[in-house]
């Protein structure tokens, strides 16, 4: 073995290379000598420490010899460059293209950035995933049986039907997301375009300011909000006067007394906001965070005057990364005392969407792993349990996902919609995953020339909208993971964005009324109300439909935006109306300063069998943004911070 050795390093020192310190005897004896006392012992042997045990190995002296030939083998073969390509190259992550890396040291990262720096990029591994015509990524299926999900969201989610006062509309029930207005029946907080927090105290139809929280030096521009009991918890952009980056983070406030917030503590981490959510005392914040190589290589936490570098063990990596770029998740708990508590994982890729219940978060992001035009989508799951957050699971489908309305988990089958093209046609997919994220049955190809606009998982039913020039609503059954299928369908003109359950036997959507445009094509002519009849899911249909001529809603985009009263069965979205009739006709009169009109206001409506009575209420002012109701009163919101109100007309 020191013979060999020496051979080796003399080869090192001919070519001017230091030998790396984990190639000397002592390390490689180390190495050789675990290897066969775990095999000797029966304990489970790595892949790595494998490789350094010959078959049928019975003599140590043997396998030292072997150790030293293999390596002057490396070297006959590709020369002492290509050893130190060997040895200089990215962690060998998994070649099945299913499984997360850790790693174990920040070199291995600094090594994984100089290899994406590469032309062309060095590829961790090569997945075979096929031309861009074949209908999707095939992947090993098992029934697991797992229940560790939760079950899906009642027809009504219960987050409508608090009594006295609404509550922001979410996705998950108990799981509370980040807006920009929240009230708990006595006060109002809403963060206006100046990105400060006006909290108001309202009753009867009266608001009265009683505070504003702004820049306090930890935070610049506050985005979204939480309130849980008396705390405030802001949630924004921290910029730092010592450092050209920023970072993103969280302020928690003491709103005991109103007219007095009080600083408790502050959470940053480095990367811009993706997206969070509240489950209980945790907020579970993700942000995008990009690196480079010869800047910083690793996520950074704490408080937002002293961030620490986040350790090697608590990272991973997606197998063959598109991004130099970190998906960043803390944990942090609201309730906790002055200091905070939290816990911080992060994963070498990147995310545009999550979807998130009471025990997983699930991260999405595209990916183009080859030049055939085929892309898919990236999903890495986290657990989670209080500041217990611990990253999983990766797997990747073919398409890309509308929103987080995509994606859904019921019974541990998480079941995510997408948009892929084939042979340079738009198709539609449903894949059921099982709890390894293992595929489990799937419903691919539907809707040609069409892409997703809207799903909504309700139960074991998929509702999903397409659109190219109609509006069909598919209804696919999930009851058997293994043989999801598509029970029915129904068109309508125009399309939706957003669906809501009404009750069991009906569901609304709220998008956009489109028009022909003459040459061909469509053009959005406004906001478009749709009420459809669920009850029979072989033969779906549209019970009811109105269109508003050059209406818009914030909620055609921003399910935040919507306000349901189940207590007086009413739905609410902000509205703003352009009419640019006076510019044409003053334009045909020859007038030198034609004038528009602006409108804005909260649109009120019913849906039951049909969609009415409708009560729109104008108001005078900048855009109205959001509107709650408390008691009897509805309160409106414009983008100053201005608080209006009125009593519904129904």
């Amino acid at each position: 073995m020191s013979k060999d050795h020496e051979h080796i390093k003399e080869l090192f020192d001919s070519d001017r290379i230091r030998a790396p310190e984990s190639l000397s005897e002592e390390n490689m004896l180390a190495m050789l000598n675990a290897a066969e006392e775990k095999q000797t012992a029966g304990e489970s042997v790595s892949r790595e420490e494998r490789n350094y045990i010959p078959a049928r190995a019975k003599a140590r002296p043997s396998l030292k010899r072997w150790i030293a030939v293999a390596a002057v083998a490396v070297i006959a073969v590709f020369g002492i460059s290509g050893l130190r390509d060997i040895l200089t190259a990215p962690p060998d992550t998994t070649p099945a293209g299913n499984e997360l890396y850790t790693f174990k040291s920040e070199n291995e990262i600094e090594r994984l950035l100089r290899s994406m720096d590469s032309t062309p990029r060095f590829r961790l591994f090569k997945p075979g995933l096929g031309s861009a015509d074949e209908e999707l990524v095939e992947y090993e299926t098992e029934d697991s049986g797992a229940t560790t999900g939760v079950a899906g969201n009642d027809a009504v989610p219960k987050s409508a039907e608090t009594a006295g006062h609404s509550e922001t509309y979410l996705q998950v029930d108990e799981v509370d997301e980040a807006d920009i207005v929240k009230t708990d029946g006595k006060y109002i907080y809403y963060v206006t375009d100046s990105r400060e927090v006006v909290i108001l105290s309202a009753k009867g139809g009266k608001t009265r300011k009683l505070s504003t929280v702004g820049s306090s030096g930890i935070e610049n521009y506050i985005e979204d909000i939480y309130v849980k009991g008396d705390r405030l918890i802001t949630v924004g952009t921290v910029y730092r006067d010592d450092s050209d980056e920023s970072s993103s983070g969280i302020v928690v406030y003491d709103i005991s007394d109103r007219s007095k917030p009080e600083v408790l503590f502050d959470f940053s981490q480095t990367g811009s906001i993706l997206s969070s959510r509240m489950v209980g005392d945790c907020v579970y914040l993700v942000t995008n965070d990009y690196v480079y190589r010869g800047g910083r290589t690793v996520p950074m936490c704490g408080s937002a005057k002293e961030l620490k570098g986040l350790g090697a063990s608590d990272i991973c990596c997606v197998p063959d990364p598109r991004t130099t770029s970190y998906i960043v998740l803390s944990a942090v708990d609201v309730s906790s005392g002055e200091q905070g508590r939290s816990a911080t994982k992060a994963v070498f890729g990147a995310s545009d969407q999550i979807y998130c219940n009471d025990r997983n978060l699930y991260c999405t992001s595209m990916e183009w792993p080859d030049d055939s035009g085929a892309y898919y989508t990236r999903i890495v799951r986290a657990s989670l349990d209080g500041l217990r957050v611990k990253v999983n699971a990766t797997t990747k489908v073919r398409g890309s996902v509308d929103s987080q309305f995509s994606m859904d988990e019921r019974d541990g089958y998480f079941r995510i919609a997408t948009t892929s093209n084939r042979a340079g046609i738009d198709v539609n997919n449903l894949y059921v995953l099982d709890s390894e994220l293992r595929e489990a049955g799937k419903v691919t190809g539907f809707a040609r020339n069409e892409s997703i606009k809207a799903v909504r998982y309700i139960g074991d039913k998929a509702y999903v909208i397409t659109y190219e020039a109609i509006d069909p609503l598919f209804i696919i059954d999930l009851s058997d993971p293994a043989s999801p299928r598509i029970e029915g369908e129904v068109k309508i003109d125009g399309f939706s964005t957003l669906l809501v359950p009404v009750s069991k036997d009906r569901l609304l959507g709220i998008g956009h009324a489109t028009g022909d445009n003459g040459y061909g094509g469509e053009y959005d002519s406004g906001l478009k109300l749709a009420l459809f009849d669920i009850s029979d899911p072989s033969e779906p249909k549209v019970l009811d439909s109105k269109e508003f001529k050059d209406m818009s809603s914030i909620a055609q985009y921003d399910h935040h935006a919507l306000m349901v009263n189940s207590d007086e069965g009413y739905f609410a979205i902000p509205y703003e109306v352009w009419d640019y009739s006076d510019i044409e006709d003053s334009e045909e009169e020859g007038t030198e300063e034609p004038e528009d009109s602006f409108d804005t206001g909260v649109l009120l409506f019913k849906a039951g069998d049909s969609i009415g009575p409708v009560d729109r209420h104008s108001l005078d002012g900048s855009s109205i943004c959001r509107s709650v109701y408390i008691g009897d009163w509805v309160y409106a919101l414009d983008a100053d911070g201005n608080a209006k109100s009125f009593r519904p007309s129904f």
